[in-house]
């Protein structure tokens, strides 16, 4: 397969978005568990991506980037830079050069690598909302509110989120709206299967590792390839709700 493949990690309650200090311990747990790379560190290239409002499907969003510092993450600089959407983004092109574990149980190819990924963060208000090449999307009618109102809504586009929003509040009568009982279709990899996925890939918050091209595509492997578990402690630890993963391929 010559796509893309991404884990997504999301609370099972899509509506949830952590705190200023929940967000901060997890982005430093990753920081201080060696998952995520220090801005110092050889092999890899990380930023910080404030996304702020768009509406065009064609243009590119408008962003605020910027480096990562050493010194740990706060609350406070949390709700600085999350006023609208915030991406933390560590690009990790050479696992052996920036000194961090790996994710996933096993590198599908040791004798080719040192394996390379993304680890992102993202925190928004509304709902981010993904669809793809193996998530279908929603039907209107499920993301309209009970007055009629469609929420669902093209916003521009930004590396590595979903272009697509769903608003959290209704603008014409003010009914929130909550899409975890909302059921779409995920696609098996490998055999087209559709399966009901709750909720949708639509999240506030999310733990994402992108391993673009670098993994195993035998499917016997493939289905093997999970992140570890000492990775997923970090949110048992730091978030504290019951999380799932969700698989894509783009």
């Amino acid at each position: 397969m010559g796509v893309d493949y991404r884990v997504w990690v999301l609370p099972r309650q899509r509506s949830f978005r952590p705190s200023a200090e929940q967000f901060a311990r997890l982005a430093n747990a990753l920081r201080d568990g060696n998952w995520a790379p220090m801005p110092d560190t050889p092999g890899q290239g990380s930023q910080i991506i404030e996304l702020l409002p768009g509406n065009s499907v064609a243009g590119k969003k408008p962003a605020r980037v910027q480096g990562f510092d050493n010194i740990p993450f706060t609350s406070s600089w949390v709700e600085f830079h999350s006023q609208h959407e915030l991406v933390m983004d560590w690009h990790v092109r050479n696992l052996r050069e920036a000194g961090v574990q790996y994710p996933f149980v096993f590198d599908p190819y040791p004798d080719s690598g040192p394996p390379y990924f993304y680890v992102r963060l993202i925190l928004g208000r509304d709902y981010f909302y993904w669809t793809g090449e193996n998530v279908m999307p929603f039907d209107d009618a499920t993301t309209e509110c009970v007055c009629g109102e469609q929420l669902s809504f093209w916003t521009d586009w930004a590396h590595g989120t979903p272009s697509q929003r769903i608003q959290m509040v209704c603008p014409q009568c003010g009914q929130r709206f909550d899409p975890s009982g909302k059921a779409c279709d995920i696609l098996d990899g490998w055999s087209g299967a559709p399966t009901p996925l709750i909720g949708g890939l639509t999240f506030r918050f999310a733990l994402v590792v992108d391993c673009h091209k670098y993994w195993p595509h035998d499917e016997d492997a493939a289905r093997r390839f999970h992140l570890r578990s000492g990775f997923l402690d970090l949110w048992r630890k730091t978030i504290e709700v019951p999380f799932e993963t969700v698989v894509t391929f783009d």
